[in-house]
């Protein structure tokens, strides 16, 4: 069977190399642990020298006993009151105070909305622990109190980076795509493809987990899930042996809005863009003490012109030209998308709560593609010419539905959740394609292609998490996920003859795809003073097996393999020191996998690769993070070496059809620089500059050309907010990409700048958002392909300058600390 060779050709490399490269990773591993041993022995001396201690502890609610977070907890002498130490609570009201020498000291709490209080506190032994302290909110008319602080744009973890969503001023006209080129070293290019520091293997989750939606078609569904239903992305570019190890430069998870405010609260929003452009929401929720229930509807109509020229030379073996062939392409559609949310947590008593919620997603388009292509000879004289025309109304629908249950410990964060997930999503593609001959004239020709895609995901998880003391901490669990796809593929053609269409076996194929995962895994994380490690291992076996019904054929695999995870972390005075490593792997998918072409231009086919070897990549990372009241840096340095990377090669099956396929490269080395910065100028200004630096060499020797090509690229982003008055703000961002490789030629620069203003009225209840995209027509985007028999250039645009009008009310009775709903440019291509 091609699965189980490919799994003997996987592990049969040269020995030589192998071991070559083994003893690299082995001298890599042996300096990062005594690199780590260094920063031990220096905390330790160092908190001996200094006798050092550190606070903790929990701020919450007094009524609600919700956490509160983003607290400001300070650190006070008790003899002049003078301010010692500053910082925030995190997400489940967690504080610590470091480096705090022996001694009386007062703890201040303060929240916007909120009381000050204060406690005496004395520091005696190496961590204090204060418990849970309780704020008040201010005894004032509640049902006029609307709390506006404000999150951090930026959120970063030993593992992590957390990009608020409400508080990138963009968020309410525009789609995920919007988002995703506002945030640090993720880049969308013009169809919607997804890349994290410069490579396209990248994982995509909702709500922490695999969806259909995020499959074949994802690039559409992020160019259409409306902006304004996500309240963070997270990006995790070494994540810990807890999440699945797919994605080679990483995992990107967008979580969706779920409000948790007590009592009635809701906000609808409303969009009007130019050249009928549409969108709006409603989100819905009641919180009592136990019970919560939450609500949210999207819909977005949009109205897309995409537009895409091709010049193509082919070249004979003797390296003459041998004709040229031009192709100029419109694509208008009309992407009509909604999306319902409906779910409740309710807790049953003091350790035990359960939740359940579901969604339902529907899009639906119909192109009307024009397809013009040109032929000539070598003299470049016109010998053929034909017009294709696409009919195609296609449609997704994806439901899901979640269930969970959480027993809380008497311990703090000791816990236990096992969650069940299962979704299902079906595609349909009906494709009616007519040629219109010009040159030589002939009668017009028919063909169809139906298309029917089936994708059923259920994943099951149970995760264990136990602190084992105030400096240790235990996670284990079980992660067991299940795909099955069907693509059936069912092509016809008009027989003149006999007037009606009949089947075409060559378009018509079926292909059933079914993988099992199922892991253990394991992280333990320590902290000695100013040092701190989380080492972890995952287990994974893997079964994975495929039908080409058409052929009568079935291809099988089973593997077992280990994902090893190590981060390390040292405190310096003002920030912290990060080191982070992860074996990564990225498996073909279905489509990767199908060998079957899909007709949709019969000169450019396009196919799966039924040899693909999984990719295998070793990441390291080391980051600093510097952070004050005024602003914070941090920059990143990061390599990855990967074993039988995916790329896309064209190869010319004759004098005029190319195949458009996946190969496997000998092997690919990545380097990159990243840098953030962010800034505030007291509360008129606030800028986030971003700038990723990436140098890619990739060995394609395998493939028949040379046998490595490099290449220094960088990608960056900046916007700024402008606060006129606490009602009014602007907005201006911007994005850049520069040239870029791949195996068969390169990608060229690309540019976009926008613009927005927000006004907000009635004591903010309501807000009025303005904002234009492309404001300089410069979004396109070029691609070179050189080969031995074929020169091609493609430029591919879109209809620019779109303009979006929007206004939003927010309505509740209770103290609100309410995001601020932003701006979001819209620059899907």
């Amino acid at each position: 069977m091609i699965f189980q060779k490919l799994r003997v050709s996987a592990t049969g490399r040269c020995p030589q190399l192998n071991l070559f490269y083994m003893i690299k990773q082995l001298a890599f591993i042996a300096g990062v642990l005594l690199f780590s041993n260094h920063l031990f022995a220096q905390s330790v001396l160092s908190g001996r020298e200094e006798n050092i201690h550190f606070i903790t502890g929990f701020v919450q609610d007094r009524s609600s006993k919700l956490p509160v977070e983003f607290a400001t907890v300070q650190l006070l002498n008790s003899a002049d009151s003078t301010i010692i130490k500053t910082t925030v609570t995190d997400r489940k009201g967690k504080f610590i105070l470091d480096k705090i020498a022996s001694g009386n000291y007062v703890l201040q709490f303060s929240f916007i909305g909120y009381e000050k209080t204060i406690m005496p506190v004395t520091v005696n032994q190496q961590k204090e622990n204060v418990g849970t302290v309780e704020i008040a909110v201010q005894s004032k008319n509640m049902s006029e109190v609307i709390v506006t602080g404000r999150k951090s744009l930026l959120n970063t973890s030993i593992d992590r980076k957390s990009y608020n969503v409400t508080q990138d001023i963009m968020a309410q006209s525009g789609t995920a795509s919007d988002i995703l080129k506002n945030i640090p070293s993720v880049e969308v290019d013009i169809d919607g493809q997804v890349s994290l520091r410069g490579s396209v293997d990248v994982m995509i989750l909702i709500n922490g987990r695999p969806s259909p939606l995020m499959g074949r078609s994802r690039a559409e569904v992020l160019q259409q899930l409306p902006a304004n239903s996500i309240e963070r992305i997270e990006v995790i570019t070494n994540p810990s042996a807890r999440y699945k190890p797919d994605g080679t430069s990483g995992i990107i998870n967008i979580v969706m809005k779920k409000t948790v405010k007590a009592g009635w609260n809701g906000t609808i929003t409303a969009n009007a863009g130019n050249k009928d452009r549409y969108n709006g929401g409603i989100n819905l929720n009641y919180k009592t003490s136990k019970l919560n229930i939450f609500s949210n509807y999207n819909i977005r109509q949009d109205k897309r012109i995409r537009m895409n020229n091709i010049s193509r030379q082919y070249i004979d073996s003797s390296g003459k030209t041998e004709s040229y062939y031009t192709e100029d392409n419109q694509s208008p559609a009309r992407p009509l998308f909604n999306i319902v949310t409906l779910g409740a947590d309710y807790t049953l008593n003091e350790h035990n709560s359960i939740g359940i919620s579901g969604n339902y997603h529907y899009r639906k388009q119909t192109k009307h593609d024009v397809v013009k292509k040109f032929f000539y000879d070598k003299n470049y004289l016109l010998n053929g010419n034909y017009n294709r025309l696409r009919y195609d109304p296609e449609f997704e629908k994806e439901k899901d539905a979640t269930a969970y249950w959480q027993h809380n410990f008497t311990k703090e964060d000791h816990e236990l959740r096992v969650e069940f997930n299962s979704s299902a999503s079906d595609e349909v593609e009906d494709n009616h394609y007519t040629n219109v001959y010009y040159f030589p004239l002939l009668p017009s020709s028919m063909d169809n292609t139906l298309i029917k895609q089936g994708d059923h995901q259920q994943q099951i998880t149970i995760d264990y998490t136990n602190p084992l003391s105030e400096d240790s901490k235990l996670e284990t669990g079980y992660d067991g996920s299940f795909n099955q796809r069907d693509m059936n593929f069912y092509g016809e053609f008009y027989d003149t003859a006999q007037r009606k269409f009949l089947k075409d076996p060559v378009k018509t194929n079926r292909f059933k795809y079914s993988e099992a995962i199922q892991a253990v895994y394991g992280t333990y994380q320590h902290s000695y003073g100013a040092f701190g490690y989380s080492a972890g291992l995952r287990a994974e076996q893997a079964f994975i097996k495929g039908n080409l019904v058409t052929k009568d054929s079935l291809i099988s695999n089973e593997y077992f393999k280990i994902y090893p995870t190590l981060h390390l972390a040292y405190k310096l005075k003002k920030g912290e020191l990060q080191l982070n490593y992860s074996k990564r792997v990225h498996r073909a998918e279905g489509d990767d996998l199908n060998p079957f072409p899909e007709y949709q231009d019969p000169y450019n086919l396009r196919a799966g690769n039924p040899n693909l070897l999984p990719e295998v990549t070793h990441s390291f990372e080391v980051g600093y993070k510097l952070q004050n009241d005024h602003f914070s840096f941090v920059p990143s340095l990061y390599y990855r070496y990967k074993l039988n990377g995916f790329t896309t090669v064209t190869v010319p099956l004759n004098d005029s059809v190319l195949l458009t396929t996946q190969q496997n490269l000998s092997s690919d080395k990545s380097t990159g620089l990243e840098l953030i910065f962010s800034a505030k100028a007291g509360k008129f200004l606030s800028a986030n500059l971003s700038s990723n630096f990436f140098y890619n060499q990739i060995n394609a020797s395998d493939l028949g050309y040379s046998s490595s090509k490099s290449i220094i690229s960088m990608s960056m982003n900046f916007n700024a907010t402008v606060t006129f008055t606490k009602t009014t703000m602007l907005q201006v961002s911007s994005n850049y990409r520069s040239a870029r490789l791949t195996p068969q030629g390169k990608v060229f620069p690309s540019f976009v700048l926008n613009m927005g203003m927000r006004q907000d009225l009635f004591k903010k209840k309501v807000s009025v958002t303005l904002a234009a995209s492309d404001l300089l027509k410069t979004l396109k985007q070029k691609a070179e392909l050189n080969s031995q028999y074929l020169k091609q250039v493609s430029i591919g645009r879109r209809d620019a300058r779109i303009i979006y009008l929007g206004i939003s009310y927010r309505f509740g009775k209770v103290l609100k600390k309410s995001n601020e709903e932003k701006l979001q440019f819209d620059n899907s291509l």
